[in-house]
């Protein structure tokens, strides 16, 4: 038994300082135990991870779709890496990892080009925390940029300069690189650094328009199938930027406007 003044302290304590409460475990979904998981299975564990992620909060969430991101770019370099043949580039833009954007999304023809809406400000980011979609294709400028870039080499560590261009789609951001695509990657890879967006554009209104089942992208209107998933990771960036988008049209809370 506790002497009754140290009861009635600890009591004051926990009521004065209560224990910070834990983010509820979301269960473990209910899948094979040994032979490969199918496309639909492996969607189930991405929303598995994604509903755990978000249980902690948006900083986790906004993380995890920077996890994805890199499976994305790593991938990319595999293509690039792994087979030197001259014309053999990896899909890394955004027709590659959602769908043709001739497709219309609603009644009215819209398409994703068409429904995304202009930031009257664009933001900058940093690399290492945000989802960024340079794309090399030329394997000897990547090798130069890993060679010259850096503390103490002799283009000493990354800054972007003119040269380099991007766009930013809100609410995650993700950042496509449209010009320094080979420095860019080699920042991602060798320490990151702070990028400046020349545009940014609201995708929620896109966001509102198709889901996907982690199999096919699909119309929200009419339940069509617009285009099979090619990218799963990239899908789960989509669901997680829809799960985002709580204020639209503001901007990501992490970036910074400028």
């Amino acid at each position: 038994m506790l002497p009754k003044s140290l009861e009635t302290l600890l009591q004051n304590l926990s009521t004065n300082f209560p224990a910070r409460r834990q983010p509820q475990r979301v269960p473990y979904p209910s899948l094979p135990k040994s032979r490969r998981l199918t496309q639909s299975q492996q969607w189930t564990s991405m929303l598995w991870s994604i509903d755990s992620a978000q249980a902690n909060g948006k900083h986790a969430l906004r993380g995890l779709a920077v996890a994805l991101s890199q499976i994305i770019r790593a991938r990319a370099l595999e293509t690039l890496l792994m087979d030197a043949r001259e014309f053999h580039k990896p899909s890394l833009d955004a027709e590659d990892l959602l769908w043709d954007d001739s497709l219309p999304l609603n009644a009215e023809g819209d398409t994703r080009a068409s429904l995304m809406r202009k930031a009257s400000r664009t933001l900058s980011v940093e690399l290492n925390d945000a989802i960024v979609f340079p794309a090399p294709w030329e394997r000897w400028r990547l090798f130069k940029a890993f060679q010259n870039m850096g503390e103490k080499r002799e283009w000493g560590a990354w800054r972007q300069d003119s040269n380099h261009f991007g766009i930013a789609w809100k609410p995650w951001p993700i950042v496509w690189v449209s010009n320094g695509n080979h420095s860019t990657m080699a920042a991602l890879i060798r320490g990151g650094g702070k990028f400046k967006c020349h545009e940014a554009y609201d995708f929620s209104p896109v966001l509102q328009a198709v889901r996907t089942d982690g199999v096919n992208w699909i119309r929200i209107d009419t339940e069509e199938v617009l285009s099979p998933v090619r990218s799963l990771p990239m899908a789960g960036i989509f669901e997680i930027g829809r799960r985002l988008m709580t204020k639209p049209l503001d901007m990501a809370e992490d970036a910074v406007p400028t």
